[in-house]
């Protein structure tokens, strides 16, 4: 098993590419942009990925959706139900009622209209049989937010919930910080030697964070 991270976009978002080499499979959890350097970084591991895994919808960690679908037809494409609406044909549409950086919309209308719908969703308490992570639902930065834990690898993706030292932002469409600080309370659970891979910047650890000032 092996985690990469690939920094993509004019936000950095995190891309994460989670691979079995012994399976020759692969999961992409939040493909922000950049879709063909993306797929360069798969094809250099010989893996073929078999879903793409979303954090959450925010513009920034979803653009390269519709290039690695391209890419790969049978690519699944998962994300909770209540963040689901911003994919597919009406998704354009609502970033641009929702989203506040119009410059970054101009920038990737041709991607962003190419957004491909969902193919299911992730629920609560949901365990991924292939890859073995088990879904957290972690509201606040949207009302769809979730995050990935392997238990039997100890690490976490967090998306935007929880960060070094900060959490999400609960100022944008959706948002609500008492659900925020809910949501990392509940991650803040987890055994201390969890690594916690973020939606953007270093990583961290639970057991560091259980000082965040933000909590």
């Amino acid at each position: 098993m092996f985690v990469e991270c690939i920094v993509v976009g004019p936000y950095q978002t995190n891309c994460y590419i989670m691979g079995n080499e012994e399976t020759s499979s692969a999961w992409i959890i939040d493909p922000g942009n950049e879709g063909d350097t993306i797929i360069r970084h798969i094809l250099a591991r010989n893996v073929t990925p078999v879903a793409a895994l979303l954090t959450h919808c925010h513009w920034d960690h979803i653009t390269a959706l519709g290039t690695l679908k391209e890419k790969w037809p049978l690519l699944e494409i998962l994300v909770s139900k209540e963040d689901s609406q911003f994919l597919g044909k009406d998704a354009y549409r609502l970033l641009c009622e929702t989203c506040f950086d119009k410059t970054f919309l101009q920038q990737y209308k041709e991607e962003l209209l190419q957004l491909p719908s969902s193919t299911g969703f992730l629920t609560d308490g949901q365990f991924l049989q292939d890859s073995h992570l088990k879904v957290i639902q972690t509201p606040g930065h949207t009302p769809g937010g979730i995050c990935l834990y392997h238990e039997e690898g100890q690490f976490l993706f967090s998306g935007d919930t929880l960060f070094a030292g900060s959490i999400g932002r609960t100022d944008l469409f959706g948002g609500s910080y008492p659900k925020i600080v809910e949501s990392c309370n509940r991650l803040l659970t987890l055994p201390s030697e969890v690594q916690v891979l973020p939606g953007h910047g270093p990583m961290t650890t639970i057991g560091a964070e259980r000082t965040n000032p933000y909590l």
